[in-house]
């Protein structure tokens, strides 16, 4: 079961206007929550009311990690490969260094606005179920 548009535009707006919104992801409790990071406001992820730690890195291993935003950071900047290639040649540098367009992958518990937090929740579950109640008006 996913959501429909109706209850998809329900939730970005009480995420937005009342900060908070329960859903119900293959048996998992996943809380969306406005807070602050740093300097501004992100929509904070919590399953089973947690977030642990060891899931941004070793979200292999995890079920619940995937419900966290994924992140990519490359092993070599782009500069860097520039520079290898420019040396090398390009067969050459991939002989050299295989892992030359390597990207590693890490979790973080909270998105950059609600849109982005849904649609990912909606994408990676199999299930998903709207706990917060729609009022009708």
């Amino acid at each position: 079961m996913s959501l429909s548009k109706e209850q998809k535009a329900f939730a970005i707006s009480e995420l937005e206007t009342y900060n908070h919104v329960q859903l119900k992801c293959d048996g998992y409790d996943i809380s969306l929550r406005i807070q602050r990071h740093k300097m501004k406001l992100v929509v904070g992820i919590y399953v089973n009311g947690t977030v642990k730690g060891i899931w941004s890195m070793e979200h292999e291993k995890h079920p619940e990690a995937k419900y966290l935003a994924p992140h990519y950071i490359k092993l070599y900047k782009p500069s860097q490969k520039q520079r290898i290639i420019k040396v090398w040649g390009k067969r050459r540098a991939y002989q050299e260094y295989p892992e030359l367009d390597t990207k590693r992958e890490y979790r973080l518990p909270y998105f950059a606005n609600a849109t982005k937090a849904i649609n990912h929740l909606i994408k990676v579950s199999d299930s998903i179920e709207l706990l917060t109640a729609e009022l009708e008006t």
